[in-house]
């Protein structure tokens, strides 16, 4: 029998009705239930009020029978002592608003040697499993920590149970990478995805399922040998019309049997 995997669209889709005041958090959690998918990815760089909307937007998804997962900016690694603890917060955000998980990138890899930096990434770590929370290291698209290497790096120094990844397909690509392979080897550790197709200029913005360039089925044939739960989570915002794009995304994987 085939593997639930939930699937959320994420808020960074929405990115630019969110930072003019035209949509609300509110109002992207009501679109994923008139879309029909499971949930919605939450971000506090694109939530104004989310100190003071917490309680009411987890009421507000627990109604609606919706799944929620969080994401934030701040990175696993910094010589920032702030980062860290805007990180904690945002573990603690994740837990207030009853997310399984919460998506982080690893910026720049301590040296081998820095026990100091991979202590500090562990503490996290720690919190996180304190809270109930998993980490999601995700491979940013161009950046220092987001290659399929440095996210291996990543999880063999901290084999940590509140530390898993998420694969995001089209992150690979822009670092040159193959989808499949990072895939089979990261396997056993991945906890969700991110889905979108990216066209082969890599300049331009990733895009709906099938309006890209990607070779999709090969990857959704991997995914598929994962014994594990998996959340899907859209994540592109090119074209005029995010809600179609969504809906045939949500088509394609429909006539692709996920």
């Amino acid at each position: 029998m085939p593997v639930h995997r939930p699937l959320l669209i994420s808020v960074m889709q929405f990115e630019e009705e969110l930072k003019s005041g035209a949509r609300t958090i509110f109002d992207v959690i009501d679109t994923a239930q008139r879309l029909n998918v499971d949930g919605v990815e939450l971000r506090r760089e694109l939530w104004p009020a989310w100190q003071t909307e917490l309680a009411t937007a987890r009421r507000y998804l627990e109604d609606r029978h919706l799944l929620v997962t969080y994401a934030t900016f701040v990175t696993l690694f910094s010589a920032d002592n702030q980062d860290q603890v805007i990180l904690r917060q945002d573990i603690d955000a994740a837990k207030a608003l009853g997310a399984p998980q919460l998506r982080v990138f690893p910026g720049p890899l301590p040296a081998e040697d820095d026990e100091a930096g991979w202590a500090a990434g562990r503490s996290a770590v720690d919190y996180a499993q304190q809270q109930g929370i998993k980490l999601a290291l995700e491979n940013f698209a161009r950046t220092p920590g987001g290659t399929l290497a440095e996210i291996q790096q990543v999880l063999a120094h901290i084999q940590h149970p509140a530390l898993g990844t998420n694969i995001d397909i089209g992150n690979y690509v822009r670092h040159g990478e193959d989808v499949v392979t990072a895939i089979h080897t990261l396997g056993s550790r991945a906890v969700s995805a991110h889905l979108k197709d990216q066209p082969t200029d890599l300049d331009q913005l990733p895009t709906y399922l099938g309006g890209g360039d990607q070779e999709l089925a090969p990857i959704f044939a991997a995914f598929a040998t994962l014994p594990q739960r998996l959340i899907y989570c859209f994540e592109f915002r090119s074209g005029d019309d995010i809600e179609e794009g969504i809906r045939r995304s949500v088509a394609y994987l429909r006539s692709q049997g996920v």
